[in-house]
Formats: C-alpha cells, structure tokens, sequence
C-alpha cells in the first residue's frame, strides 16, 4: 500500500478518506516551531525521489514514526527553527526539472541533492505552502511574486487568491498546503466549490487529464501538504 505523510490537526474526515486508500503517517512536532505549521510535513520535510531530506531537529517520535513505515530519510544539515525564515529550510518545491525556492535561505544538502535541476529562486521561502507543481511545466501559486518569477521562466502558472483557505491561527492559510498529487490524482484536503476560483482550478486540473479527490466537504485547508510515496 503507498503511504502518505499528512498532519495529524487536519479534519477528521479527510483523515478517513486518506486511510481508505493509503497508510497513514500522522506528522506533529511540537515547541520547534510556531504552532499554526508546527505539524505541517512541508516545513521539515523534502523530497529526492523516493527519499525523504528531514531537518536535523526532527523530534525522536517522528524519527520512530518514519522507522516503523520504513520510509528512507536522510537529515539535512539546518535546524528548524521559531521564526521565519528558520522555519523554511526545507519548504521547497522540486519537480523532475526544477528546485525552487529562496535558495539564500536554502538547507545545503537540499541544494546538493537536487544540484542536477535547474534551481528557480524565489523571494517567498514558505515556497512549497503557497506552489503546487503540475505536469507539462503547469503551476497554480497563491503567492503573486512566485508567479512572476516563474513567468519570467517562460512556464504556466494559475494565480489563486489564498483567502478563504484556512489555517487556524491565522486570517488565511496558502493553496500549495492544501493538497498533493499521487499518480494521476490531486487530492485536496477540502472542496474546490467553496472557493471562488475553484472553477478554474478543476478546468486546469481537467485539462491537464488529472483525476480530483477532495478529502472532505469543507473549505480548502492548509495543512503543510500530503507528502505520497509508492513504497
């Protein structure tokens, strides 16, 4: 069965939704760092292939936790932190071509691991929260810099307005949190017709042949990302 890595302060529902047909890796930290993404998988952790790259401060349960699943990690070499941009050494977004992120506040090992795509920078560092990464060089962000930049890369990208997507704690959270992408499949943690751009969203997402899950009937809620492996 593929695993996920989701936060375990996601609704209940989309929880039974994604134990349906995954197993389940319940992400939580706690006193590292702020306690709004304290259990979001996209602050501490970041893909290479099948492997995971975690921060060194990782909590020992989590360390356990990825242990009992089997999963493949290896420790970066920056610590999270409280504050930003501490907290966003690891919230890149990697696609088999590009790394993109703030690559001033990058962890190293990240860059070295990733040192064979073109690296993208960014000046938002929460990077992974606010892009979610598409085929065929298609991006929606709901960050307004990013989408500039990666314009400026002659690549696809839907801007979505982040009000509406929740993140207790505060006023809204970012779109690139609220989901992720398993085969041919985008599972959102949240319903697309609650937001006002939710049309366009499932038109791309259509057009680009991707099947859509949505996790629970509530509005969009970001909680890190869901991290999928195969294996």
């Amino acid at each position: 069965m593929a695993k996920v890595i989701v936060a375990s302060s996601i609704p209940p529902q989309a929880l039974k939704q994604l134990e349906k047909q995954f197993e389940l890796i319940l992400f939580e930290t706690e006193g590292i760092t702020y306690s709004a993404i304290s259990n979001h998988p996209d602050v501490f952790i970041c893909p290479f292939g099948e492997q995971l790259i975690t921060t060194e401060n990782l909590p020992q349960p989590m360390k356990q936790a990825f242990q009992t699943h089997n999963l493949n990690y290896e420790e970066g070499s920056l610590p999270i932190g409280m504050r930003y941009p501490e907290s966003a050494h690891f919230n890149a977004v990697v696609t088999p071509k590009f790394f993109i992120h703030n690559l001033n506040h990058t962890d190293p090992i990240l860059l070295a691991c990733h040192s064979d795509k073109s690296h993208i920078h960014v000046n938002q560092a929460y990077t992974r929260c606010n892009l979610l990464a598409l085929r065929d060089d298609w991006f929606i962000t709901s960050d307004r810099g990013i989408e500039k930049t990666l314009l400026n890369h002659s690549l696809h990208v839907l801007y979505v307005n982040p009000q509406g997507i929740q993140l207790p704690g505060f006023k809204h959270g970012f779109f690139g949190g609220t989901g992720g992408i398993y085969n041919n499949t985008v599972y959102f943690i949240g319903d697309l017709s609650q937001h006002t751009q939710g049309e366009q969203v499932v038109k791309l997402l259509t057009c680009l042949g991707y099947q859509i899950h949505f996790l629970y009937d509530g509005p969009l809620f970001d909680g890190g990302s869901l991290f999928f492996l195969s294996k």
